[in-house]
């Protein structure tokens, strides 16, 4: 590593290269008993990422925590994604964690390798990651999600409506941009009705399962990754948060799905597990709640730090189309 990122500055408090990697090898010898042999890759915005291989032949991957992270929201992340793993579904193993070194909290699984194929606007793989969604909530349905309430990603909370403090630090949603309080307005009337969903009971599910954190190869689903943003909802709110921005970090545009792309999202998921009309209406909220939260950070990035949004941003989605 020659430079150390943001996220690396912000959660390791690190200024140079070298004391990214001296904690990098301390923590992995303390808690995996190995050497590291090179950083395969970096990334991360909420947590700091690093794809590492060991001198012991094994590949992994090391996510460290900002200040504050929750370390029991994370162990009952953990319990939960080695439940999934348990199960056959498609993710990686959690090795060690969550675990500190220097109060930097961290966890490390296996590395799954896997490269996506196509795009979530092909009807196969806008199916396969419904489909697998289903999957994954039945698999958890009798794990404790209660721990996963509190700390839940910014994107997945509503509860004090627009808006809740950003995910990462390089937003900020404290100013209103001017023209643009439609948005809030529709983030708010989401959020109220989010808040008031009490028909169907809570189970655990991603609440990123974007194109971004999935492998699709050849319109079949086979891993999903980013396991610290599962949330513990209603069945009809996770998959809502789902169709709204399942084809974020699309390889070709539009970045945000058409309103017909989230109403197909949702048909598929129904094929799997069908709702009631109050249950799909719900869904639809939630759909627009996250639809508004990705619209509002890519209006601050534009408005802010002069960076032009994405072909197909979820602004001009929700300009064009509502639910």
């Amino acid at each position: 590593m020659d430079e150390v990122s943001g996220v690396q500055r912000a959660v390791l408090g690190a200024d140079a290269a070298s004391q990214v990697s001296d904690w990098l090898t301390r923590h992995v010898r303390e808690h995996l008993g190995a050497d590291i042999d090179r950083v395969l890759f970096t990334g991360g915005d909420i947590g700091a990422v690093f794809g590492l291989r060991l001198r012991d032949g094994r590949e992994v991957v090391l996510k460290a925590l900002r200040p504050g992270a929750d370390a029991r929201r994370l162990l009952a992340v953990v319990r939960a994604q080695n439940a999934l793993a348990v199960s056959g579904f498609g993710c990686a193993r959690v090795l060690d964690g969550p675990s500190r070194t220097d109060g930097v909290l961290a966890v490390v699984e296996e590395r799954l390798s896997c490269t996506s194929t196509g795009s979530p606007h092909d009807p196969g793989a806008r199916t396969a990651m419904a489909a697998a969604l289903a999957a994954q909530i039945d698999a958890l349905r009798t794990v404790d999600g209660t721990d996963l309430v509190a700390g839940r990603p910014a994107w997945a909370d509503w509860s004090g409506g627009a808006w809740p403090v950003p995910h990462d630090s390089v937003f900020d949603f404290s100013t209103p941009v001017p023209g643009y309080e439609w948005l809030d307005e529709a983030a708010d009337s989401a959020a109220a009705v989010l808040r008031s969903t009490h028909h169907s009971p809570n189970v655990i599910g991603h609440s990123d399962w974007v194109w971004q954190n999935v492998c699709v190869v050849d319109g079949a689903f086979v891993a999903g990754y980013d396991w610290d943003s599962l949330v513990y909802a209603p069945e009809p709110v996770v998959v809502g948060l789902s169709a709204g921005a399942f084809t974020q970090g699309s390889p070709v545009p539009p970045d945000a799905p058409t309103a017909a792309e989230v109403r197909a999202f949702l048909d598929d998921y129904e094929r799997c597990r069908a709702f009631s009309a109050a249950e799909r209406s719900t869904a639809e909220v939630a759909a627009t709640w996250v639809r508004c939260y990705n619209a509002r950070c890519q209006l601050d990035n534009l408005h802010r730090r002069a960076l032009a949004p994405p072909d197909g941003s979820f602004v001009d989605a929700i300009q064009s189309s509502s639910l």
